[in-house]
């Protein structure tokens, strides 16, 4: 009598399990993963920096800051970054084009990892170009709120309140997200279980990054130069593409489970 509960939800997690790793081997997560890497790395990454540094901001400064990097790896990523004043001087309105565009290229291969994963028609025309510029300048505004929030959420609940803010902003930006680049075709509802999905694999991933990345920088600065730098970059963001896919198909197979449930 008191094994048949457990039996239950050990098949309960189980009927979870299955059809998400079969979505996820489906979709091949780790290459689509380091694909999506390889294009934030090499078209969106170049267009922070040099946006950061128009600012007059550090890029190394900034992932300092944000990953808690100890001294030695604060000054690994420093001889990897150039001063804000050489990245933006050496810009012209053409290189400001061309990054541009690749940005909006970082944008449109976000859009098709949700387009695979939720298995919808993709987008096109004019007013997806539109999106996609949209979503980039919404980005840069959640950005930017969130380096002059943080300082100010810090001293009053410290890395708790962070975390939590953190937390549901992730949530509600991947969700805004969703819903922009499928251009409304699953509603709100439909989307949010990914969208809270995604949110809790971000917060999981930050910590994880934030704990480890600056014995994972110094070690390979040490082992490689500046160019192992490039190397810890690269794999936040092959974890980057895998939280998006892995928080978009989670709640797909989720909302599908509930209504399987729900209609039997």
């Amino acid at each position: 009598m008191l094994s048949r509960p457990a039996d239950d939800g050990r098949h309960g997690v189980a009927a979870l399990i299955e059809p998400l790793w079969k979505q996820l081997a489906a979709m091949d997560v780790i290459n689509r993963g380091m694909m999506f890497a390889a294009v934030l790395l090499l078209c969106f990454v170049p267009f922070c920096i040099v946006l950061q540094a128009a600012a007059g901001q550090s890029a190394a400064t900034r992932l300092s800051h944000r990953y808690g990097l100890d001294d030695a790896a604060s000054h690994a990523v420093g001889q990897v970054f150039a001063s804000p004043s050489a990245a933006s001087g050496a810009m012209t309105v053409a290189s400001w084009i061309v990054l541009i565009v690749f940005a909006i290229g970082a944008a449109a291969t976000l859009q098709e990892l949700y387009v695979l994963s939720f298995g919808v028609q993709h987008p096109s025309g004019g007013t997806n170009a539109a999106r996609l510029v949209g979503w980039l300048a919404a980005l840069l505004g959640v950005g930017a709120l969130a380096a002059l929030a943080t300082p100010s959420l810090n001293d009053v609940g410290g890395d708790l309140l962070v975390a939590i803010v953190a937390f549901v902003a992730a949530t509600v930006f991947f969700w805004f997200s969703m819903r922009l680049f499928l251009a409304g075709q699953l509603s709100w509802r439909e989307l949010f279980p990914s969208a809270l999905a995604t949110g809790i694999f971000w917060l999981g991933m930050q910590v994880v990054f934030r704990l480890t990345m600056s014995d994972m920088i110094s070690s390979n600065y040490a082992k490689y130069g500046a160019i192992g730098v490039v190397f810890t970059l690269m794999t936040l963001m092959v974890a980057v593409g895998v939280v998006v896919i892995l928080g978009a198909i989670s709640g797909v197979v989720w909302r599908e489970r509930a209504a399987a449930e729900t209609s039997s």
